[in-house]
């Protein structure tokens, strides 16, 4: 079975783009553009990865980790706040939130690749690697 990533962003360009991107690496993607649909496609989807901006209007990207957290509790997922908000406060704020990994938008394609990777043990694991690569 191929890795999920969901995309999540009121940016429908930047979204469709990643989630094109992510596609063609070898992953199922699915993008939504909002928290709601996010919350409910956590569930639907069952992604591995969650790629989430935080400044959306409505659910930001906060209160849509908070809510996905509190329904799938169970659920083992690594949610990404992929975002323009990169200031220390911010970052805290994130993790503080639910976010395991903070990138700071634009995300390039190495540090999409690096994302992608931590979905992969065979594969850091193959290049020599205790763990996945770290992310900046």
């Amino acid at each position: 079975m191929s890795n999920r990533v969901l995309v999540v962003d009121d940016n429908r360009d930047a979204a469709d783009g990643l989630g094109r991107l992510i596609q063609s690496s070898g992953y199922e993607a699915k993008v939504v553009y909002n928290g709601q649909d996010a919350i409910t496609e956590t569930s639907d989807f069952q992604p591995d990865m969650v790629l989430l901006d935080i400044g959306m209007p409505g659910l930001d990207g906060y209160e849509t980790v908070r809510e996905i957290r509190h329904r799938r509790s169970d659920m083992h997922l690594i949610v990404v706040a992929v975002t323009a908000w990169s200031r220390d406060d911010d970052k805290r704020r994130a993790y503080d939130s639910g976010f395991d990994l903070h990138v700071a938008k634009p995300m390039s394609k190495k540090t999409l690749d690096e994302l992608l990777a931590i979905l992969n043990p065979t594969h850091w694991e193959a290049a020599g690697q205790d763990s996945a690569p770290a992310i900046r």
